[in-house]
């Protein structure tokens, strides 16, 4: 892992890539065609402001797209922001470029697959190095390898090598981290509320019921959590729903939305319902569909 001491390090996108993927939710090495990618640690969030500003980077104003920025930590006082819209403006700011960087490593997944389905198509069999893709995407994603039917593999692999819609993403970050401000988003870079039961790899959460071994997964830079969460959705059961709606969006010819994707997220909050129409809520009443087209930048700014 690289030494993260400076605030602000500046990195190739190979370099960049090869940190990334010694995260928890290690993936095969996306290519990132564009400026390099920075990697930011911030305690104010007046820097952080100043951040963007050097990179002209404005929420409302994307025609030149996100810039590749990671951030090692979010500002730890962005509760003492007084203004709801310059603490909104600083969130959304922050946590889409991450995302998107991380669905891009998803695409480059799914890519690979579908070209490996083209040629099983085609010529009826692997070679050596698509059935090492397949093995690879397999074990990441936890499906079965079916060696003698590899179609069926692809097919339950593009079931689960997607994107998550930013607008959902967004969304469901500042639900679950209370807009960054919440103690888990601020000392163990969780985000999306995720458990761990590996005892020692989280934080234990005040008034954990006696006998629960449960902890709150602790992150080494908040873009670890929107990749780990991410990875949540595709691979866990209980998000099954979600995969299935996404799927049909796919097979409708349409890109998935957060709005109609919420709907599989009833297992992620005890709340149920409520959990999901809130989530709605939220997306409508921020215009989080606007970011549905967000790219990265492919030039300097």
């Amino acid at each position: 892992m690289i030494n993260l001491n400076a605030n602000k390090i500046i990195i190739s996108f190979f370099l960049g890539f090869s940190l990334l993927l010694t995260s928890v939710t290690s993936s095969s090495a996306p290519i990132y065609e564009g400026p390099d990618i920075q990697i930011i640690g911030l305690d104010f969030y007046q820097d952080l402001e100043s951040e963007f500003q050097r990179y002209s980077y404005q929420i409302d104003a994307l025609e030149n797209g996100v810039p590749p920025l990671i951030l090692q930590n979010l500002p730890g006082d962005l509760n003492k922001i007084q203004s709801s819209k310059q603490r909104k403006s600083i969130f959304f700011k922050s946590l889409l470029p991450m995302i998107l960087l991380a669905n891009d490593e998803i695409r480059v997944e799914r890519e690979q697959l579908l070209k490996t389905n083209q040629h099983l198509a085609e010529l009826k069999s692997l070679d050596e190095s698509q059935e090492q893709i397949l093995t690879t995407l397999s074990k990441r994603y936890k499906v079965k390898y079916e060696v003698a039917q590899p179609e069926q593999t692809i097919k339950r692999l593009l079931n689960r090598i997607d994107i998550i819609p930013a607008d959902l993403a967004l969304a469901q970050a500042a639900n679950e981290s209370a807009w960054g401000t919440s103690r888990f988003s601020r000392v163990a870079n969780n985000l999306f509320g995720e458990w761990t039961f590996i005892q020692g790899q989280g934080i234990v959460p005040e008034g954990r019921p006696e006998g629960e071994t449960y902890e709150v997964q602790k992150f080494s830079t908040v873009y670890d959590s929107v990749r780990s969460y991410l990875h949540n959705l595709n691979t866990h059961s209980a998000y099954l729903h979600l995969r299935k709606l996404r799927a049909e969006s796919r097979i409708s010819g349409q890109n998935p939305e957060g709005l109609i994707l919420a709907e599989g997220l009833l297992r992620y909050s005890i709340r149920g319902v409520d959990y999901i129409k809130e989530l709605q809520a939220m997306i409508r009443s921020n215009k989080l569909n606007r970011f549905a087209s967000a790219k990265l930048r492919t030039i300097s700014i």
